[in-house]
Order: C-alpha cells, then sequence, then structure tokens
C-alpha cells in the first residue's frame, strides 16, 4: 500500500519560471509576515501587483499567499493556479479546488485525478447534482499514498453573506462529501460562490485525518 519516494517534491514546481517566481518572492518580502495573523490593508491588496489569498491551515495563523503561476493542467486543458507562500509553500487550485499541496508539514495532497475527462465545475452543480468520482494522491512523511478511489457527493445549500478586507458579497454554498470506501473514511469541503459563480472561499479537507485548509480569495486571476 506504501511506496518509499525521494522528497523532491516541494521542489519540482518551482524549478522554471525563474524571473517571476523571483519577482513573487520579492513581493512576499514587502509584505507582513510572522507567527501572528498576516494584517494586509485593503490598499496594500489592491496594489500588489498579483492575484492573492488569505489561507489558513489546520486553524492556524492567517497566511498571506500570492498566484505564482497560471498553467493548463495538460491532461484536462483546465486552467490551474499556484498560490505561494513565503516559506516556499504551494497550493495548486483548479476551479476553485484544491488538487495539490507542497512544502506542507508532514502531509501533502499529491493528486486529485477524476475519472472522467476533468473535474466538474462547481457553477454547474446548482444544474446538475450528481456524484462523481476521483482517485486521490497523498504524500505522508515519506510515504506515497496513491489511487485511492473517492465518491464525491454534491450538495447546493443556503444563500449567505460574506464580508473580506477587500469585498462584500452574496454567496451560495456548494458542499461537496467526499467518501473512501477503502478506508471506510468521509470528509466533507465546503465552498462559497459568488453571484457569477466564482468560487470566492473555501474550507477542503486534504484527505483522512490529513489536515484542512481554509482559502478566501482577495485578488482574483484574471486572465
Amino acid at each position: 500500500m506504501f511506496k518509499s519516494l525521494i522528497v523532491f517534491a516541494s521542489l519540482f514546481l518551482l524549478s522554471a519560471c525563474t524571473q517571476k517566481f523571483n519577482d513573487v518572492n520579492a513581493t512576499l518580502d514587502e509584505a507582513f509576515f510572522g507567527a501572528d495573523d498576516v494584517v494586509l490593508s485593503k490598499q496594500q491588496i489592491i496594489e500588489l501587483p498579483y492575484a492573492s489569498i488569505f489561507v489558513r491551515i489546520n486553524g492556524g495563523a492567517n497566511l498571506f499567499m500570492v498566484l505564482a503561476f497560471a498553467e493548463k493542467n495538460p491532461e484536462t486543458g483546465a486552467m490551474q493556479l499556484k498560490w505561494l507562500s513565503s516559506d516556499k509553500a504551494m497550493i495548486v487550485t483548479e476551479g476553485g479546488r484544491i488538487v495539490k499541496t507542497l512544502g506542507l508539514a508532514e502531509a501533502n495532497l499529491s493528486n486529485i485525478t477524476p475519472v472522467s475527462s476533468s473535474l466538474p465545475s462547481l457553477a454547474s452543480i446548482s444544474k446538475n447534482q450528481t456524484t462523481w468520482s476521483a482517485h486521490y494522491d497523498w504524500m505522508l512523511n515519506d510515504h506515497y499514498l496513491f489511487n485511492y478511489q473517492a465518491n464525491i457527493t454534491p450538495v447546493l445549500r443556503e444563500k449567505s453573506t460574506i464580508e473580506t478586507t477587500v469585498w462584500n458579497k452574496d454567496v451560495t454554498e456548494v458542499v461537496e462529501v467526499i467518501s473512501i470506501p477503502s478506508l471506510d473514511y468521509s470528509f466533507t469541503n465546503r465552498y462559497w460562490l459568488d453571484e457569477q459563480l466564482n468560487v470566492v472561499k473555501t474550507h477542503q479537507y486534504l484527505g483522512p485525518d490529513i489536515g484542512d485548509i481554509e482559502m478566501t480569495i482577495l485578488k482574483p486571476f484574471a486572465l
């Protein structure tokens, strides 16, 4: 069930686009970081030249991350956004879902591969709330767990309002219940979509007893 793996994943995606990576690092160095929650004003966030998010990992301090890369998934053609922290940790999202993490302590989500051709859009759930399947891969310390099939059941929830430092929006909550039969385990991910069906906030679990990530979009990515 386990395979040993040389730990190089935290450096893999950072080997390309050196100039842009250095620019992002310079931007992060200019922000405020530390053990306590990051506090940035609306003007500071707006003036930064990159899309940005607030992230809270396992209920810890509020972290500030910026968009380092926006690249198409070569297998599906979907756009993947790669968010970078000041300590070089990375969170990769696709359509609002976290599909990979790098550089997190002890445990990382290596990949989510849908059984169908691509991840279903969260915006489409309001029209078609059907169960779909995917395979999960993880790296736990120096062990690689791969190809665990999960059944994902989406549910459309109530409307509410969310306010951040930068914006105030009416949102609709979407819930996905992820069940992994081989592990006899399930967890629930939550997403909030604005009136334009853009994902503006999420609370997602990386896997069974691995950890959770709260993510709030401050400045969205724009083509």
